[in-house]
């Protein structure tokens, strides 16, 4: 039988081990190209520039940190902190959920399951909307389950509801979820006109949440932020969700693999579920909570960290299975399993490159003080003005179908004179003459056109010239002339000399091999360049 009695020490020990290990991955893991670009939007807010209503509430709660000392990097280990207080929440509505049908010591297995979980273990902590989303609606959820539906509860769960769905639009993906808890509690409600009132209520009270923090999150924002909001929702339908192999279908495997437990257990429940004396409804219910692992087979950005966000519920339903394993092995040997697991995940945790990270945003600082708009894969210089895409999956494949603008006709427009190369694109782009089939050909011809190497990842406008030739410049500006002397449109200037040179068509007659280079660079760190990786890999 379930170990019922006491207090589950155990369970409760292993998974507090767990997050002081967590601890070290929020001090020492390299941040993540969806962390800095959550960060650039936290200062587009801060500069007014921000303009897209969905998915940026977050901005508004971290806007402080961009008053407080040290590097983008810096700020975005301080959030990580309100990262790790979410998962915790979340491991709270998993045990008050797991406990309103298993019992207390499976519901803190289930919790440990979840928070040491491979994929949650490595990025609970990491600055995204998965995990503070996944803590409301959790927290939502088990008041819907369990507590009385007065109108307070009723406002408090939309609040909830209605805050998460700002966040994120993937909150939809809990429909089910909701739907079923909704549908125990009208059963176990008699099906009466009240219990049907308080429902419908539950559900009108997260619209009208969601409209009101919309609206006034909205207000606020640059440019046409309902026209932003119909265009993400719009290309939200295209992109996101479709049937078939998702792209990240081999990470998958590899988090079944990492939390060998958790997912034996989850090929047991439908057996589990099945052969229980549990009433239709509580069945339901139960399927509800699991709901989530079909959308694996149907939403595309099924990315490790949206495991954050998707097992959640799973884990919940997750107690009925460790009920199950009590039954044939104590709390301690579970939760010694559980946390093994966990300390393995953390053990093989590859080297950080936050070091690296932290000299490249240092150096660029230093270099361009007067912080240019750049190209990107990810926004990593946070307070400067990206002038391009977050080069996601998704995001080249809207920039192919030009519903992002092409690099191109962005210079055209403005000038951008840096470009930072920390992702293969963007090498391939640069420093080989291989085809880059993700990039437009004209985008792919200014970046090989346009610029060259100063240090590091750095790349500025610039040009390389040996002989004779016509060439188009597109970020206009000072140049600093560099090697050997160098007539431009019949003007010779000296190495070291500056010219001004507009955008278009110019003649370069060099006496040796010679460069420009725009100008306003200051003098290089005197430390060598950091080399690839930048990143931790999934």
């Amino acid at each position: 039988m379930p170990e019922v009695s006491r207090f589950p020490r155990w369970p409760a020990l292993a998974l507090l081990a767990v997050l002081a290990l967590q601890v070290t991955l929020v001090l020492n893991r390299a941040i993540n190209w969806d962390e800095f670009y959550h960060y650039s939007q936290i200062q587009k807010l801060a500069a007014g520039t921000l303009s897209e209503p969905l998915q940026t509430l977050y901005t508004r709660a971290f806007l402080w940190v961009t008053a407080l000392p040290g590097s983008g990097i810096d700020h975005i280990i301080t959030i990580r902190w309100f990262m790790l207080a979410c998962e915790v929440a979340t491991c709270a509505a998993i045990i008050g959920i797991g406990s309103r049908f298993a019992s207390r010591p499976a519901a803190w297995l289930a919790a440990l399951a979840y928070a040491g979980g491979g994929f949650v273990f490595q990025h609970a902590t990491s600055f995204r909307f998965d995990g503070p989303a996944a803590a409301l609606l959790m927290t939502a959820a088990w008041i819907l389950l369990c507590r009385r539906l007065r109108p307070l509860t009723i406002i408090a769960i939309g609040l909830l509801a209605g805050t998460a769905a700002m966040l994120t639009i993937k909150t939809v993906l809990y429909a089910p979820v909701f739907a079923a808890i909704a549908w125990l509690r009208w059963n176990e409600g008699g099906r009466s006109a009240r219990s049907t009132a308080q429902l419908v209520a539950v559900g009108l009270a997260s619209l009208g949440a969601f409209a009101a923090i919309y609206g006034l999150h909205a207000a606020s924002l640059a440019g046409n932020a309902g026209g932003q909001a119909k265009t993400m929702l719009g290309w939200a339908r295209g992109e996101m969700f479709h049937f078939g192999l998702q792209p990240y279908w081999r990470h998958h495997l590899k988090g079944a693999a990492m939390a060998p437990l958790l997912t034996l257990l989850l090929l047991a429940m439908p057996w589990l579920i099945g052969r229980s004396t549990r009433t239709r409804s509580e069945k339901i219910m139960l399927a509800g909570l699991l709901s989530p692992l079909a959308t694996l087979l149907f939403y595309h950005n099924t990315a490790p960290y949206f495991f954050v966000f998707m097992l959640a519920p799973v884990c919940a339903a997750l107690a009925v299975g460790f009920d199950w394993a009590l039954r044939r092995y104590s709390q301690a040997v579970l939760a010694g399993v559980l946390g093994v697991f966990s300390l393995a995940v953390w053990a093989m945790e590859p080297p950080s490159p936050l070091a690296k990270q932290r000299q490249v945003l240092a150096a660029a600082d230093t270099l361009f003080p007067d912080h240019p708009a750049y190209f990107d894969s990810c926004a990593m210089l946070g307070s400067f003005p990206k002038a391009n895409a977050f080069l996601t999956p998704l995001g080249l494949s809207l920039y192919r179908q030009g519903i992002h603008p092409a690099m191109a006709d962005t210079m055209a427009r403005q000038v951008v004179p840096l470009v930072v190369s920390t992702d293969p694109l963007f090498d391939r782009a640069l420093t080989t003459r291989a085809p880059v089939p993700e990039l437009l050909d004209r985008d792919l011809a200014a970046l090989r056109e346009g610029y060259v190497q100063l240090w590091g990842p750095f790349w500025v406008a610039g040009r390389s010239f040996t002989a004779p030739a016509d060439f188009t410049l597109r970020v206009p500006g000072l140049y600093r002339v560099e090697g050997a002397a160098l007539r431009i449109d019949g003007q010779l200037i000296q190495p070291g000399g500056v010219i001004e040179l507009a955008r278009g068509m110019h003649r370069a007659e060099p006496s040796g091999q010679a460069r420009i280079i725009w100008s306003k660079v200051k003098a290089l760190p005197p430390e060598p360049a950091p080399t690839a990786p930048w990143f931790t890999d999934f």
